[in-house]
């Protein structure tokens, strides 16, 4: 496979790049079973279905920060919800659904999370 092949690929479904995430995450010496800081992503159009969600967010425990576009670099609302759970396969395949329906209900996007190698 040539180098452009390599920038033409894809990106990987959402389950992939989790399990892709999860196993970057234990070769970086992670324990799967201890919480550790998780951030979780998402984009909207407009500041009130941003709000909206992160209000939602914020009910369910996490930490939420909303920011505005930046005219320069990012042209969407952001949301971003901070939290520190358990990171596995079990709590990803809850937590990317559980995004993905308030990014939707909210007419946004969930543009995924990441989390600490160590707690």
């Amino acid at each position: 496979m040539s180098f452009l092949d390599r920038l033409r690929k894809p990106p990987p479904a959402p389950a992939e790049a989790d399990r892709l995430m999860l196993r970057r995450l234990e070769s970086l010496g992670a324990n799967l079973t201890r919480p550790r800081h998780v951030l979780h992503y998402l984009t909207f159009a407009d500041e009130a279905h941003a709000r909206n969600a992160a209000h939602e967010i914020d009910r369910a425990g996490y930490d939420v920060t909303v920011t505005a576009p930046d005219d320069d670099a990012v042209p969407t609302w952001s949301v971003r919800a901070e939290t520190t759970r358990v990171v596995d396969a079990t709590t990803v395949d809850a937590f990317r659904p559980w995004f993905e329906r308030i990014a939707a209900e909210h007419a946004g996007e969930y543009d995924g999370w990441e989390a600490a190698a160590q707690p």
